[in-house]
């Protein structure tokens, strides 16, 4: 599928990191031109590390260039998909310095493709404290205990807590109202807002707050515990001062402890594009091409909805990441966010694809390589 590939624009690349552009025809009957963008990235070099960047707050977006203008960044990509339009909280589990920034939402409530059969909705691509790359999962866990009982949490900073669930939400929630996260349900986020709610907050073990959930920005070591239905009649009863333990975080399943890890949609694994992929609506496409030792990274765009290229489907975007030689294959966020930056020796930070959206759209993360 892979044709032409052209020699690199603007500077030398940066040690650690090799840059190309390429272009190419689909053969089929629907076929047309095509040219993307590869950053490829050598993990075991020592110059380089792979890192998330993200806003301030989780409900929050900036561009690709922004976040990493600000990181100093070699290249970068947007990220995963988000609640574009709405809060633009991430869909998906980000993981940042190896501690969870949010676990994501309920899988109906994600305006993405949904897994290929028998992957999970909770995959990340991620890397671990060695600077090894996978394609894992990231399973929330997390439970109040009081009084010899046990409560279920059932998220982290996520814009929609699920039907009869506790949510947890921290600082980085930043000032945004908590309410809303009660509103829908687990498949459609225009079904009304819950009508029996409650916050408890809890500091240093105790609770210092009960009442309906609020809004602001919580103290550091303050968190707010949001149920729904269920979820708040577990938590009615519990007054000021009560003495809690509260314990949440992301594990990783597939892969050791992961340093940085976003959610992504896999596409192929083991050189083998997975079945049930999208094969008919042809996009921008943003992807991560994973090499078997984990040591071998590829950040691509796919230029589309242009005449000098018309995108891909995501089946295409898997056997296209499989031709540049990347066995292990992810997706992120496409259409109109689909966006690479990269930076040469002795050059400005420069946008090298070419953006469907206008003004550039600004997105919830972006995948970054930083010099060491």
């Amino acid at each position: 599928m892979l044709g032409e590939v052209l020699a690199p624009r603007g500077a030398p690349d940066l040690p650690g990191t090799a840059y190309r552009e390429f272009t190419t025809a689909l053969p089929d009957p629907r076929g047309g031109p095509l040219r993307g963008d590869v950053v490829e990235v050598d993990l075991a070099s020592g110059a380089v590390r792979v890192d998330l960047l993200t806003p301030p707050v989780v409900p929050a977006v900036a561009t690709v260039p922004e976040l990493a203008g600000r990181a100093g960044a070699i290249a970068a990509v947007n990220g995963g998909f988000f609640d574009e339009g709405g809060t633009g909280a991430p869909v998906g589990a980000e993981v940042v310095d190896g501690a969870a920034r949010t676990s994501g939402v309920p899988v109906g409530r994600r305006p993405s493709p949904p897994a290929p059969p028998g992957e999970g909705s909770d995959t990340v691509v991620g890397i671990d404290a060695s600077g090894i790359a996978h394609l894992a999962r990231a399973r929330f866990r997390g439970t109040l205990e009081v009084r010899g009982r046990s409560v279920p949490l059932a998220g982290l900073d996520g814009y929609a807590v699920p039907v009869d669930g506790v949510g947890v939400f921290d600082a980085a929630w930043g000032d945004a109202p908590r309410a809303p996260a009660t509103c829908g349900s687990d498949t459609d986020p225009d079904a009304p807002c819950s009508a029996d709610t409650l916050e408890v907050r809890v500091a240093a073990g105790r609770v210092v707050g009960v009442g309906p959930p609020g809004a602001g920005r919580l103290p550091a070591g303050t968190v707010a515990l949001v149920g729904r239905e269920r979820g708040a009649v577990a938590l009615r009863g519990l007054a000021v001062g009560t003495a809690v333990t509260v314990g949440y975080g992301l594990d990783a399943v597939g892969a050791p402890p992961l340093r940085t890890a976003l959610g992504a949609l896999p596409l192929a694994r083991g050189g083998r594009v997975l079945p049930g992929l999208q094969d008919t609506e042809r996009a921008p496409r943003t992807a991560v091409g994973i090499a078997a030792d984990g040591r071998r990274l590829w950040l691509v765009t796919v230029d589309g909805r242009q005449e000098a290229s018309i995108g891909v489907t995501l089946a295409e975007l898997a056997r296209l990441l499989l031709d540049l030689g990347a066995p292990v294959v992810a997706s992120l966020d496409g259409g109109g966010s689909t966006t690479m930056v990269r930076r040469g020796r002795d050059e400005d930070l420069t946008i090298v694809n070419d953006p469907a959206a206008d003004p550039l759209r600004a997105v919830t993360d972006s995948l970054a390589v930083l010099p060491r």
